[in-house]
C-alpha cells in the first residue's frame, strides 16, 4: 500500500507540472444509460456522487473534491454525478436524501461510501486509487463488487432499517390495539360523565398539518394529559347541515354564511377523544380540558390565548370547534361518526360478571385483561360505599374489604359462570354467577338519569334495615 501510495503521489508531482494553459474536466455529469456505459469504459477510478432528481448532487463536497482534483491531477482519477433516476443499474439509491459515492474501477464497483465526511471520503479516494494503480501497473488484483449486491456498509444499513421499520410497525400496532382496546370500553362504559368527547378540525387547520398550528397544540396537550385520540378520520361535510348542527351562528346569520363557504374549502378532521379513567392525569376531566384549550364555539367569544380564538379564520372560523354542551356534543358525535353505536344507557348485558380491584392496581389489571379486551363492557375508578358492599356480598356477610376507590371492571361471561380472566387476576371481588353479574352491572354501572332515583331508593332501604337480595 505503502508502495502504491508513493507511485500516486509522483503522479501528482508530475501532473502538477503541466501547462497552465492544459484543460482539466473537473466532474462528468451522467443523466442516461448512454452516458453511464461511456462512464465505465473510463481507465483508472471513477468517483461517482449518486443522487435522485428531487434531492441533487451533494454540492457541500463539490469543492474538497476539485481541491483533491486538482491536487492530484493525472488521467486516473475521474469524478462524475449519475442521477439514479435514470439509470437502472443505480435503481436502488432512487429517492435517498443521503450523499451517496460510488467508486468504479474497470468498469464494476469496487467500494461505496455514505454520507458528507469529507476526510473520509479524500481517504477513500487516496486509497482506491493507489489501488487500482496498482492493478494497472500490475502489482494487485483488483476486488470488484456486482452492482446488484449490496456492499456490507449496506447490508447492515438494511438490516438497521428492517429493524426500525418492525419496530415501529410494532409500536403502532400496539397503539392502534390499545385505542380500540380504550374505544370498546369507553363506547360501552355507562359513567356518571360521558366519556366520549371530539374535536372538528377546520378546512384551514387540516391544510396546516398536524405538525403544526392548532392540530399540533392540541395533540401535544392531550398527549400530555394522558387522555387517548381514540379515532381521526377526514370527514366531507353538507355546509348547510353541519352549520346548523355545529353552533356556526344562528341562520341566516354572517358567521353561519363563513362557515358554510369554509366548509367547501376542503375536507375537516374529526377527532373522537376519550380517558380511561374519568379525568385526565392533570385530575381535570377531559370537558374541562377542552374547555380551557380551546375555548367557545365562537371564535370573538373566546379568550385570546384559546386554541379557537389564536387560529381562527376571519371573525367567524373556529381554530378548533368542541361541543359546548353534553346534549350538542351527542348530536356531533351521531353527525361526524354515524358508525360508532353507542350501547343504550339503561340495558345491561344478559350475562356479565363483575369485578373489584385494588385502584392502585389499574394499569396492572388493564393490561392483563388486553388479550379479552373484545368482552370488557365497562372499567371506572369507583367510589364504594356501605350500600353497594352489603349488596355485593350480602347483608351478613359485609366485611368492610370493598369500600373504598376500587377499580371497576365489567366483562361478558359468554355462558361461563365466572369470567376466568377475572379470576387469574385475583379481585377483591367477582360476581359469583351471570344472574347476580347483571345486578352488579346495574349497581355499580348506574344510568345517568336513573342516579338519583337509586341513591333515593337504596337509602330509604338501609334506612329500613330491610334485605336487600333474596337469600
Amino acid at each position: 500500500m505503502a508502495q502504491s501510495g508513493a507511485k500516486v503521489a509522483a503522479l501528482a508531482r508530475r501532473m502538477a507540472g503541466r501547462k497552465k494553459g492544459e484543460a482539466t474536466q473537473l466532474q462528468i455529469e451522467v443523466t442516461t444509460e448512454e452516458e453511464w456505459e461511456k462512464l465505465l469504459q473510463k481507465e483508472g477510478l471513477v468517483v461517482i456522487d449518486v443522487y435522485s432528481g428531487w434531492c441533487g448532487p451533494c454540492v457541500g463536497m463539490l469543492g474538497n473534491l476539485k481541491k483533491l482534483k486538482l491536487e492530484i491531477g493525472g488521467e486516473l482519477l475521474h469524478m462524475a454525478t449519475a442521477r439514479a433516476d435514470e439509470i437502472e443499474t443505480l435503481a436502488r439509491f432512487r429517492n435517498k436524501s443521503e450523499p451517496t459515492w460510488m467508486f468504479v474501477a474497470g468498469g464494476q464497483m469496487v467500494n461505496l461510501m455514505f454520507g458528507a465526511n469529507a476526510p473520509r471520503l479524500c481517504r477513500m479516494i487516496l486509497d482506491e486509487l493507489a489501488k487500482e494503480t496498482a492493478v494497472l501497473n500490475g502489482e494487485g488484483e483488483r476486488m470488484t463488487i456486482p452492482f446488484n449486491e449490496l456492499t456490507p456498509e449496506e447490508k447492515i444499513r438494511k438490516e438497521e432499517e428492517e429493524r426500525r421499520r418492525l419496530e415501529a410497525q410494532a409500536a403502532e400496532e400496539e397503539a392502534t390495539a390499545a385505542k380500540l382496546n380504550a374505544l370498546r370500553l369507553l363506547s360501552l362504559a355507562r359513567r356518571d360523565v360521558d366519556p366520549l368527547h371530539l374535536v372538528l378540525l377546520p378546512p384551514h387547520v387540516v391544510t396546516a398539518g398536524p405538525e403544526t398550528g392548532a392540530w399540533f397544540e392540541l395533540t401535544t396537550a392531550l398527549t400530555e394529559a394522558g387522555a387517548l385520540i381514540l379515532e381521526e378520520h377526514q370527514v366531507e361535510l353538507e355546509p348547510e347541515t353541519a352549520s346548523a348542527a355545529l353552533e356556526l351562528g344562528a341562520e341566516g346569520s354572517e358567521a353561519r354564511r363563513e362557515w358554510s363557504i369554509a366548509l367547501q374549502s376542503g375536507p375537516c378532521v374529526a377527532l373522537l377523544l376519550g380517558t380511561l379513567l374519568e379525568t385526565t392525569e392533570q385530575g381535570v376531566t377531559l370537558a374541562e380540558l377542552l374547555k380551557e384549550l380551546i375555548g367557545p364555539p365562537t371564535p370573538l367569544e373566546a379568550p385570546p390565548e384559546s386554541l379557537s380564538h389564536k387560529y381562527r379564520d376571519g371573525d367567524h372560523i373556529p381554530g378548533l370547534w368542541a361541543p359546548s354542551e353534553p346534549e350538542k356534543r351527542t348530536s356531533a358525535v351521531a353527525l361526524l361518526f354515524p358508525e360508532l353505536q353507542e350501547a343504550d344507557g339503561g340495558a345491561a348485558p344478559v350475562e356479565v360478571a363483575v369485578a373489584l380491584f385494588e385502584a392502585e392496581r389499574q394499569q396492572e389489571i388493564l393490561s392483563g385483561l388486553q388479550g379479552v379486551a373484545e368482552k370488557i363492557l365497562a372499567v371506572a375508578l369507583r367510589q364504594v360505599g356501605g350500600h353497594e358492599e352489603t349488596v355485593l356480598l350480602g347483608a351478613e356477610n359485609a366485611e368492610g374489604r370493598l369500600m373504598g376507590e376500587r377499580l371497576v371492571v365489567a366483562m361478558r361471561t359468554d355462558g361461563e359462570e365466572r369470567a376466568e380472566a377475572f379470576e387469574l387476576l385475583t379481585p377483591l371481588y367477582v360476581s359469583p354467577d351471570p344472574v347476580m353479574g347483571v345486578r352488579d352491572f346495574q349497581l355499580l354501572f348506574p344510568a345517568t338519569d336513573k342516579k338519583d332515583d337509586e341513591e333515593t331508593d337504596a337509602e330509604e332501604a338501609k334506612d329500613k334495615q330491610e334485605p336487600l337480595v333474596e337469600e
